[in-house]
């Protein structure tokens, strides 16, 4: 399993939905409509600390949610940069600290830039749906 690393402009590519021709300059682009990667950019916050998102917490969501997407790269037992395919050391979603200390960079890659996980060949990605439930999380407060 080997990871396709793009370049830049490549991999972040917006867009607004609808229209085919691009948006005037002096038009900003109508909210909601604003995607990277195919998933809606989700620059303000979706809910608020303590807002009831539906029994969502870490034992219950955030961490199975870590295991399914985030720990074939972000993990303590993964110890090379090849084994963490390029994962920073110390960024380790499987224990909670650090994931609690990283939510505002968690927030940027999932739920802004829709570049986390990377993409890699044959390997799913959580859909839009899925990431803005985990944004929905942390701008709770994460619960």
């Amino acid at each position: 399993m080997r990871a396709r690393l793009l370049p830049l402009p490549v991999l972040i590519t917006l867009s607004c939905g609808g229209s085919s021709s691009p948006p005037s300059p002096s038009t900003p682009p109508p909210v909601g409509d604003l995607t990277a990667n195919g998933c809606p950019v989700l620059l303000d916050p979706i809910a608020r600390r303590g807002d009831d998102i539906g029994g969502d917490n870490y034992q219950t969501f955030a961490r199975p949610f870590f295991q399914q997407w985030c720990v074939r790269c972000h993990s303590v037992t993964l110890t090379t940069p090849e084994a963490r395919t390029g994962a920073p050391e110390g960024f380790n979603w499987d224990v909670e600290s650090s994931v609690r200390a990283n939510l505002d960079r968690m927030r940027l890659q999932v739920g802004v830039y829709n570049t986390m996980p990377l993409i890699m060949d044959g390997i799913p990605r959580p859909n839009c749906d899925e990431r803005r439930r985990l944004i929905r999380w942390i701008d709770a407060g994460a619960p």
